[in-house]
């Protein structure tokens, strides 16, 4: 029998807790973030505004690349410590406490990331990682009183609902369409 990579991973990422959520449907699992991705926190590298103004002062554009916080790009460097597809989950700095808010987001190419974001390779469809980690109640994972921080240890505490590969794709398909309506109906009301 074939199996695809999910299928694979599927036996080794399940999880089994007394305390689940919800029920899923049986031939989902629930996973803990850190069965389901591959965590590159430990190469981030901060570079203050300073520094990436001067290593950025008379370079062209096309020899820059794009420099990720928290929430975003938030500006360009002359180099790169990654090359890929990666989940950008905030670390701190993000609207934690804001549920609708994005608190990650999908990069792709050679970029820079700062300390503030945690830095994921996902195991599964990354859109539906992306979808499901914007959708999750961050309140019990982070601490702090005046600025939330989601450490390594809680992030990787997270629980998720996976559903085999197909379901992912048109979950993710779903709500592309319902994003796409929604931009719709806000255009014609401005």
């Amino acid at each position: 029998m074939k199996f695809s990579y999910y299928e694979k991973i599927g036996n080794s990422v399940c999880c089994i807790d007394d305390n689940l959520p919800f029920k899923i449907p049986s031939n989902w699992c629930w996973a803990r973030l850190s069965s389901i991705t591959i965590n590159y926190d430990n190469y981030r590298k901060p570079v203050n505004l300073t520094e990436r103004k001067k290593r950025i002062a008379d370079k062209e554009k096309d020899k820059l690349y794009p420099y990720f916080g928290a929430t975003g790009q938030v500006g360009f460097i002359d180099d790169y410590l990654f090359d890929g597809k990666y989940i950008l989950l905030g670390e701190d700095a993000a609207p934690f406490s804001d549920k609708t808010a994005q608190k990650a987001y999908i990069v792709s190419g050679k970029i820079w990331v700062n300390n503030h974001a945690h830095i994921l390779e996902s195991l599964i469809l990354s859109e539906y990682l992306l979808h499901s980690l914007n959708s999750v109640d961050y309140l019990n994972y982070v601490y702090g009183t005046t600025r939330l921080k989601l450490t390594q240890e809680n992030m990787n505490k997270i629980l998720l609902p996976i559903p085999p590969i197909k379901e992912q794709i048109k979950l993710c398909q779903v709500i592309l369409n319902a994003n796409s309506f929604i931009k719709s109906i806000e255009a014609s009301l401005n």
